[in-house]
């Protein structure tokens, strides 16, 4: 028997090895590209998933805005009905008639309107032959002994049996009577838990809503004694069909839930007491949460499968799947003849590399990478066609600061753009998300810039990653939602000029003598009006600054002087309030290089915020200094400050917060969104600090009067 010799076997397995070697290689190189290829084709999946989540995320919170809208237009009717009953000692059946028709002449939204009188034990009577003659027959008011006034319905237009009875007394009403009692005691509306539609209870529910109404005596200190409550019946459909026609919900699954008294909810639309949710389909569901004079409802969807995304969006994952094995088995038949024979190394990897390229040329976004000796490494189709090269191998290797403003391309600002250039590039550790280059010619068109540095693994500087995107068709697209808006704000402006003005004259006056239940309206017709042609001038500002309309006429700004002004026009404010003021300036405050008009806007903002937030008894301190080559002014009040989760978004617009969650009274939640504009327009900059229960401090930094090249 022969024994084999271990150093052959050795040998041969060895070799075995050597021969199967390229099949390992091939094989490894496969299971990696695979994975690389799944991988990213799930990856894009998911982009596309939370993409399209995102989407539906924006459709729910404008249907939720149009639905939050609807219903404080709905309420005002009651406002209506309130001014009616308290502008009125007494009113007939007629008369509510007549009042009511107008309304609805007016194309009102509340389904039928009424009023609960509260009648004494001495009223009765009287009560009774109004009612008798209203229902054509004989009514009386019970006495049962119970207290001594009554709460029994009045006048109803148009008649609504089943949810409110003409005479029926509703002053021990399991449901009602707890919420007329808050309601008078909060002095706001209240709603009512939903209740089915008696003209079509399987198709549409119905709300409720109160308001108290008062008789006051117009003494100063005087009590007001309450007359009733006004009502007005609501069908929960008719809140829903102009926000859902104009959102094209179409066929997305949505329901209204009432969460006021039961966790669960109570399903609302589109079936009263129903359970919609059960036969919806899809993974995913978006709530959003809403507000009901003091109910809270839940506006619930059902999002389908892929919504928002195109055809292409959609299918993408699985182009790229299929992109990515077709790659992967031709990079693995690459891979092993690059093993099996040297020979051809040099023309797969050519390969290769010419398919990678042609990958990223065919990118929408133009693609810059410049190494760490300032000298371009590679560069995609897309950069050479917006920069006016024709091949962008023939950017290789040159300086980048000889090719970097292109052949043949004209920016907006060419100085600023050459200067914001050299300030990234020198910056090895700065990373830009997004800035806006604008193009003049060629053509126009607005590049939204993106730059990151490139390292390795043990973070060594490589050079740096530039990335260029068309955004002028979104650019195109803001600008012309702002110019709607100037558009519709200054349509406004002329109208209610003329309101507040002619309202003016009548207080004067002008029209005779005015009585004080009038006079006591009017004034607030004419406040109402103001603060409407507030929000009007804010609106054409704001739309002004972003469309880059507003022009500033610089010069020499004294801002000690200016602070000094405000402070005085706004003194009896501050007494009103109990405020005291104190203002610290160095003696000599060199001048800002500003817009004085400008800055008498930002400051005055910046002191109506004080004056706003700032409880009676406290304290606005107003202060100055020089910082290098800028004058810095600092407002810092003792009020009732910003919670931490509210100070980034604090300079958003519409934004307006007060330590009680509810929006001050007078603000247009632009103010602040407006200064922060200015101020950055100056070439400026503002900071917030705030303690919430502690106050807040506001600092401006401008440049100094030192004139520009």
């Amino acid at each position: 028997m022969r024994l084999k010799d271990p150093a052959a076997s050795r040998i041969s397995r060895d070799r075995y090895l050597l021969q199967r070697l390229p099949t390992f290689a091939a094989a490894a190189t496969l299971a990696m590209l695979l994975a690389m290829t799944v991988a990213t084709a799930i990856s894009m999946r998911v982009i596309n998933n939370n993409r399209s989540e995102l989407r539906f995320e924006k459709l729910v919170d404008s249907v939720s805005l149009e639905v939050d809208a609807e219903f404080t237009k709905s309420l005002s009717e009651l406002a209506a009905i309130r001014g009616f009953f308290e502008a009125t000692d007494s009113a007939t059946p007629a008369e509510f008639r007549i009042f009511a028709t107008a309304l609805e002449r007016e194309n009102w939204s509340v389904h039928a309107m009424g009023f609960i009188k509260k009648v004494s034990a001495d009223q009765t009577a009287e009560f009774n032959g109004m009612m008798s003659t209203q229902l054509r027959s004989e009514f009386k008011l019970e006495k049962y002994g119970y207290g001594s006034h009554y709460l029994p319905v009045a006048f109803t237009y148009p008649e609504t049996l089943g949810i409110l009875n003409p005479g029926e007394d509703l002053l021990f009403h399991p449901t009602y009577t707890p919420l007329m009692h808050r309601a008078e005691v909060e002095r706001k509306i209240v709603a009512s838990p939903p209740v089915p539609s008696t003209s079509n209870p399987h198709d549409q529910a119905v709300v409720l809503v109160f308001t108290p109404v008062f008789y006051s005596d117009g003494q100063p200190g005087g009590i007001d004694e309450l007359k009733g409550f006004g009502t007005g019946v609501y069908r929960i459909a008719d809140f829903l069909a102009g926000p859902v026609e104009r959102a094209g919900l179409g066929d997305i699954d949505f329901r209204v839930v009432d969460i006021e008294d039961d966790s669960d909810g109570q399903e609302v639309f589109p079936v009263p007491n129903g359970s919609t949710n059960e036969h919806w389909t899809g993974d995913t569901s978006f709530v959003s949460d809403l507000e009901l004079a003091g109910r809270s409802w839940q506006l619930q969807f059902n999002k389908p499968d892929g919504y928002g995304l195109t055809r292409l969006e959609s299918e993408l994952w699985m182009i790229i799947l299929a992109a990515g094995l077709i790659i992967t088995g031709l990079a693995t038949v690459s891979m092993y003849s690059l093993i099996a024979g040297r020979e051809s190394v040099q023309s797969d990897l050519r390969l290769m590399t010419s398919r990678m390229n042609t990958l990223l040329d065919s990118a929408l976004e133009s693609i810059l990478l410049v190494g760490s000796d300032d000298r371009i490494v590679w560069a995609n189709q897309s950069y050479a066609n917006v920069f006016g090269f024709g091949n962008p191998g023939s950017l290789v290797g040159s300086d980048w600061e000889s090719v970097r403003v292109g052949t043949g391309v004209k920016f907006g600002n060419r100085r600023r753009y050459l200067s914001r250039l050299s300030e990234i590039n020198h910056n090895r550790e700065l990373a830009v998300s997004s800035e806006d280059v604008h193009i003049t010619s060629p053509e126009r068109r607005i590049l939204s810039m993106t730059s990151a540095p490139a390292t390795n693994a043990s973070a060594e500087y490589l050079g740096r990653l530039w990335v260029f995107r068309d955004v002028t068709q979104e650019r195109t697209v803001d600008r012309s939602k702002s110019e709607f808006v100037s558009m519709v704000s200054h349509e406004l402006r002329t109208p209610l000029t003329s309101l507040t003005g002619f309202i003016e004259l009548i207080l004067d006056g002008a029209g005779g003598e005015v009585s004080p239940e009038v006079d006591r309206l009017l004034n607030k017709a004419h406040i109402n009006g103001e603060r409407l042609s507030r929000l009007v001038t804010d609106l054409l500002d704001i739309s002004r600054l972003e469309a880059g309309h507003m022009a500033l006429e610089l010069g020499e700004v004294s801002l000690q002087a200016l602070l000094t002004e405000l402070h005085d026009s706004m003194t009896p404010q501050f007494e009103d309030k109990q405020l005291t003021v104190h203002l610290k300036f160095p003696s000599k405050l060199r001048a800002a290089w500003a817009d004085r008009e400008r800055c008498a806007q930002i400051f005055s903002n910046l002191l109506t915020n004080a004056l706003r937030y700032t409880p009676k008894g406290g304290t606005v301190q107003i202060r100055g200094k020089l910082v290098g080559d800028t004058v810095e002014i600092r407002i810092e009040d003792t009020g009732v400050g910003i919670a931490p989760e509210n100070q980034a978004r604090i300079f958003d617009k519409f934004v307006r917060l007060s330590d009680d969650g509810r929006r001050p009274p007078g603000s247009t939640g632009l103010g602040l969104a407006i200064t922060k504009t200015l101020v950055e327009l100056h070439g400026g900059s503002i900071r917030l600090e705030s303690e919430y229960g502690k106050g807040s401090s506001f600092t401006v930094s401008l440049p100094v009067a030192e004139r520009p090249d």
